[in-house]
């Protein structure tokens, strides 16, 4: 079989000399460059065969070649984010691309233009690291010179030193491995509910509702409790020589319960020995968390009507028995008088002493915002009723301190997403800015804090022929147009405006993408950290689950198969174009330029070159009883003969439907006779059992 050969990848595409003057194109073949024999100059040692090769290239069957989607187009100087959501049961993954030099402002969100967004079933899948591949190499469509700078996951566990065992599937995730395999800069692991706290920083006077009169004080320190399925808090405080925020985690929802009633009134420590006995397995104690969160609305119900069975409604307790965990049912029956108001009323009574309680810790001039699910699909309640404003002051001769402290609930639902993001663009300009510092500190050789035309002209050297003959020439260029106040040398403030525009992969690909001295964090072992929470096994939870399972199964058809071995053997093959789901078929980004086959044994399989790899999109049988609809001659659109084929496989599971286009009539019409010839003959396969 003929092979053609794939180029891969370019390390560098002009590096035999520049003649435009194109001063990023310089700066990026100076930090190629540097990446790879700084640390030689430095050392004083000549090892121009490591220096990387011009191109890699890879060997993949004729039959496979296929033309890559067109890239995402990076602005210059703009470098990618990546932050996630990642919940008990589903991940959420988002890239954006960020200007480093775009500012931060207060009340708004972190700046960047979102490239890519997706929501993965974490039960389908092996690992964090498999999510984070599938997303990078098959829903993102990236240039080549792209990489990934800084990224942030928002986790549902207790991160310590940059590991966390999280999810439901109880994975073990470490920063340090992400780093190393998708080769990005720096990755930060952060608690889900610290996400929530960044992203309070970017919540606009109409994405809150005040409680009190009071005035968020500037520069104070800030909290967030958050009741949902769980309970959550957080508190920030600000840099006193910069003014920005920095967020930090808290596991205070974990401390001991403590009752509360005026004079004889014992109900909550009655109902405090009655979760003693239903948590007995959790030790001498009862944590805050079993009573404020939804699920302790849910412990309140139950206890009640254990207490007062007279006073149970039989249809309401029906169903709660069959949806446990779901505080909803409760709320949705807050009839004057019923043990579901009471329920609410405590759990109000409880909310609002701990959110008190925090603040005394804290002392959150600068405001204590409470989110959450339960907290939002309540709020109005919460405000009107009373309960909980009431235990929030009830705190004896400090009461004058909690009526200073503004309170705040926030409407918006997505404040974790927009921290993740925050975070992560405040992080890229940290982890650029030491990138470049790294870099810089290799170039100067003297260690006096300023680059001349001398060194760069040795660094050159270094490099040899790879730079072209005009070499010394391009050095004094280089520093002529880095250096803004035209003295003969770069500071490190001129050096960092150029490092910019670097392209990204160049760095990531480099040494200088970690610092020589900078200490690995201690590694922990599984049993060290603290197991993750039992989240997301309530109807609603797993009812949201099982519809993103079913959206990404729908849209991943990506088993891999041996394009060499001979049942893959193509026996029918054309270029289609795919299109991207609810896109217009008028623009051409929406449609992706594949090579499609059906090998000879039925299957129809194509080649996806963002992962050069041969993949099945359905197999015969999934054909026998799937729908071809015929659409035929769309004028409006860019590509014309249209066809729509939607697989449906044996084991129950719905896949939306695909459309593809022909460049011709022709092609069209073989493609509708081959696809009925085979459902036909898988039809008839299943009917005789051969199927």
């Amino acid at each position: 079989m003929r092979l053609s050969r794939l180029r891969a990848g370019r390390f560098l595409s002009a590096c035999g000399g520049y003649s435009t003057g194109d001063a990023s194109s310089k700066f990026a073949a100076l930090a190629a460059a540097a990446g790879a024999a700084g640390a030689v100059i430095a050392a004083g040692r000549d090892r121009r065969s490591e220096l990387p090769k011009p191109w890699l290239r890879c060997e993949v069957p004729e039959h496979m070649a296929a033309v890559a989607p067109k890239p995402i187009d990076l602005p210059l100087g703009s470098k990618l984010v990546m932050s996630a959501d990642c919940g008990g049961t589903t991940t959420r993954l988002m890239l954006y691309s960020v200007n480093p030099n775009d500012e931060i402002v207060p009340k708004q969100e972190a700046p960047g233009t979102l490239i890519s967004e997706e929501k993965y079933p974490n039960i389908a899948f092996k690992s964090l690291q498999d999510i984070v591949r599938t997303f990078l190499t098959q829903d993102c469509h990236l240039p080549g010179d792209a990489s990934v700078t800084v990224a942030v996951f928002a986790l549902a566990g207790v991160p310590m030193n940059n590991q966390v065992r999280f999810t439901n599937l109880d994975w073990f995730v470490k920063g340090s491995e992400i780093e190393e395999e998708f080769k990005i800069g720096k990755v930060e692991l952060i608690n889900d509910f610290v996400a929530q706290g960044y992203g309070m920083l970017t919540l606009g006077d109409k994405e809150v509702r005040k409680l009190n009169d009071v005035d968020p004080q500037p520069g104070a320190p800030i909290c967030c409790v958050g009741a949902g399925t769980g309970l959550g808090q957080c508190f920030l405080v600000a840099d006193p020589s910069t003014g920005e925020y920095r967020c930090f985690p808290s596991e205070g929802q974990h401390g001991d319960f403590g009752p509360r009633g005026a004079g004889s009134d014992e109900q909550q420590l009655d109902m405090l020995k009655y979760l003693k006995i239903k948590y007995s397995g959790a030790g001498s104690r009862i944590s805050i968390e079993r009573v404020v969160s939804g699920t302790g609305i849910c412990n309140i119900y139950e206890y009640l009507a254990f207490r007062h069975p007279d006073r149970v409604d039989k249809e309401i307790h029906k169903a709660h028995l069959a949806r446990p965990k779901d505080a909803g049912i409760i709320a949705a029956n807050m009839k004057p008088g019923s043990i579901c108001e009471q329920a609410m009323k405590i759990f109000a009574d409880c909310y609002g002493a701990q959110c008190g309680t925090f603040s005394l810790y804290v002392q959150p001039f600068g405001g204590c915002y409470l989110t959450g699910g339960v907290t939002q699909k309540n709020a109005q309640w919460l405000l009107d009723e009373g309960s909980f404003m009431d235990a929030f002051y009830d705190k004896g001769r400090l009461t004058g301190v909690l009526r200073q402290v503004p309170l705040l609930i926030v409407n918006s639902d997505d404040m974790g997403q927009k921290g993740a993001h925050l975070r992560a663009v405040k992080l890229l300009k940290e982890e650029v800015k030491n990138q470049a510092r790294r870099l810089f500190d290799k170039l100067d050789i003297n260690k006096d804090g300023v680059l001349k035309a001398g060194e760069l002209k040795a660094l050159f050297q270094v490099v040899g022929n790879q730079l072209g003959p005009d070499r010394d020439t391009l050095a004094e260029k280089l520093l002529g147009e880095l250096d803004a106040d035209h003295n003969g040398e770069i500071s490190f403030d001129e050096f960092l405006r150029g490092f910019y525009k670097v392209p990204s992969k160049l760095i990531q690909d480099s040494p200088l993408r970690t610092s020589e001295a900078e200490a690995p964090a201690p590694s922990w072992k599984r049993e060290e950290l603290v197991a993750p929470p039992d989240r997301g096994n309530d109807a609603e939870s797993q009812a949201q689950l099982a519809e993103v399972l079913r959206q990404f199964q729908s849209r991943s058809r990506r088993q891999y198969i041996d394009p060499f071995e001979a049942k893959n053997a193509p026996v029918f093959q054309t270029v289609l174009w795919k299109s991207y789901p609810k896109e217009d078929r008028m623009k051409e980004d929406t449609w992706l330029r594949r090579q499609y086959w059906i090998n000879t044994i039925g299957a129809i399989c194509y080649h996806s070159v963002t992962e050069n790899k041969a993949l099945l999109y359905c197999s015969k049988k999934d054909l026998a009883y799937g729908e071809i609809t015929e659409i035929g001659y769309d004028e409006t659109a860019c590509k014309h003969w249209i066809f729509k084929l939607q697989p449906k496989p044996q084991n129950g599971t719905t896949l939306a439907p695909t459309e593809f286009a022909a460049s011709t009539k022709e092609i069209y019409e073989a493609w509708l006779t081959q696809l009925r010839k085979l459902q036909k003959e898988a039809q008839e396969e299943i009917a005789k059992g051969l199927l």
